[in-house]
């Protein structure tokens, strides 16, 4: 289950650049050491060793990635960047079945309107986090629309969890 947060935009942002640059640093000093070291060990094999160069940054960038899942990914710097991370793959999950949850929000199926609910409440999250207020303007309508649609309905309109089995039904 996941619920969506509370998160100030502006430390969002801060925190995400500070997570940013300590593994873009990582992988710079892991991806040169990489690159560096697969010239040394495989440059008499070859006499390319921009494709090395290549090979030892891609091993680099490799290792960085299994550092950061093995080790940060639960640090406390890096919160708001997995948070974000998190509610984007739910945001998608949602959006690849977006016809069918479409239609049948159009037909009055209420948990078709809950997950279009949360779809909106966090694409809107993500907007203002990104600082994104262009989109945020024209999802702004739509989320007025189907908000009052809930209301005849009778539906709870703040719909801030979601369990992505709940899509299921509605997927091709």
């Amino acid at each position: 289950m996941f619920k969506i947060e509370e998160i100030d935009p502006v430390h969002y942002r801060k925190q995400t650049r500070k997570s940013t640059i300590i593994i873009m640093g990582i992988f710079i000093v892991i991806g040169f050491i990489t690159a560096r070291y697969t010239v040394v060990y495989f440059g008499e094999y070859s006499d390319n060793h921009i494709v090395l160069n290549f090979l030892g940054a891609f091993a680099g960038l490799v290792i960085t990635f299994w550092i950061v899942n093995a080790f940060f990914k639960d640090a406390n710097w890096m919160k708001e960047a997995m948070y974000a991370w998190r509610l984007k793959r739910h945001i998608m999950y949602i959006y690849n079945a977006m016809n069918r949850l479409q239609e049948a929000a159009d037909q009055g199926d209420i948990e078709a309107i809950k997950i279009l609910r949360f779809y909106q409440l966090g694409t809107e999250q993500m907007y203002r986090l990104d600082n994104n207020s262009h989109e945020l303007i024209e999802l702004r309508s739509q989320m007025q629309e189907l908000e009052s649609k809930m209301k005849e309905m009778g539906i709870e309109a703040n719909q801030t969890e979601f369990d992505m089995e709940s899509v299921d039904g509605y997927r091709n």
